[in-house]
């Protein structure tokens, strides 16, 4: 089974409200009022001044604290921005280098946008799994940092800001076990943000029954109901996005969006972020299953359903 030995998060002490951020990406006064009123953020943290290799660093060294470099056999990187944002390899390679991590078989994963950070987990899992070693370890760093406005502003729904997070992998070891992965996508919507307006209202009409489907097939295979499930921790892109794809309020009380207004949206490092600020909260009820949930930019639907323990940071009310 694979477990999470260590999830952590890093974002850069400098905070900006909304309007700052707005007023620096040259948006209206009424696009501003929107992005409070509607959309529901505050404040963020940004700061161009600190590159995408740092804040990675300042995650994963969180993540190894209690770990030796010489553990750790693959290094995964996970990100949401490409095209004109491409990062250059050099980025995983500086990574390796700050971290010890050399020696580790290292590539990155994107294409699934805010989803990604799942996928990286289960490959992580996955090759160490083929491995059969049980002192083995993966780690996952996950980070974007934009460098174009169609990137910092997307669709005129989402702000983007600064927020790294990193995780620790194992095979059957000690940590917070992963009781199931499921994910989908939907290749018909794979334009993503250049999609034409009907393809854009297809896909929200599809994406609420679809995240359904895909939230169930997770809880089904982690031997759990929906109902079960204490939170459900997603990406946080704005809070109209989550009304309109979970329109049932009931179910959308448990899930996690108190860091919309906090650090607006950290792309591909929000769900693993959001999930140890829970933790860091001491919100987390003990053998109780928590669902990691996202939908990326291109339609990608992915649930990941962890259990976490006394041990590995939930507390007994």
């Amino acid at each position: 089974m694979i477990t999470l030995e260590a999830v952590e998060s890093h974002f850069p002490p400098r905070t900006v409200t909304v309007e700052d951020r707005a007023a620096e990406l040259g948006l209206t006064a009424e696009q501003t009022h929107m992005f409070r009123r509607h959309f529901g953020l505050d404040r963020m943290r940004y700061d161009p001044s600190l590159g995408l290799v740092e804040q990675l660093v300042l995650a994963a060294e969180r993540a190894l604290a209690s770990t030796s470099p010489a553990a750790v056999r693959h290094l995964v990187f996970a990100h949401a921005l490409h095209g004109a944002d491409q990062l250059s390899p050099d980025t995983l390679r500086a990574v390796a280098r700050r971290l010890g991590l050399e020696h580790a078989n290292a590539f990155a994963v994107t294409q699934q946008n805010c989803a990604v950070s799942m996928s990286a987990v289960d490959i992580a899992g996955t090759l160490l799994q083929e491995e059969q070693d049980p002192s083995a370890r993966a780690l996952v760093v996950v980070g974007d940092k934009p460098r174009t406005q169609e990137a910092q502003l997307i669709m005129n729904t989402c702000v983007v800001a600064d927020g790294t997070a990193a995780a620790l992998v194992a095979n059957d070891g000690p940590g917070v076990p992963v009781r199931s992965f499921a994910t989908r996508t939907l290749g018909q919507f794979s334009d993503g943000v250049l999609s034409t307006p009907e393809t854009f209202r297809a896909a929200a009409e599809a994406r609420p029954r679809v995240l359904a489907e895909v939230m169930e097939e997770a809880a089904r295979s982690a031997g759990c109901t929906l109902d079960d499930v204490q939170w459900f921790v997603p990406p946080s892109p704005n809070l109209v996005f989550w009304k309109d794809a979970v329109p049932d309020e009931e179910l959308r009380a448990r899930f996690f969006l108190d860091n919309i207004p906090r650090y607006s949206h950290c792309l591909a490092a929000d769900v693993l972020a959001n999930y140890a600020t829970l933790r860091e909260e001491k919100r987390l009820e003990p053998d109780r299953p928590v669902m990691l949930v996202a939908i990326g930019v291109g339609m990608t639907f992915s649930a990941m359903v962890v259990v976490p323990g006394t041990e590995h940071g939930a507390v007994t009310r």
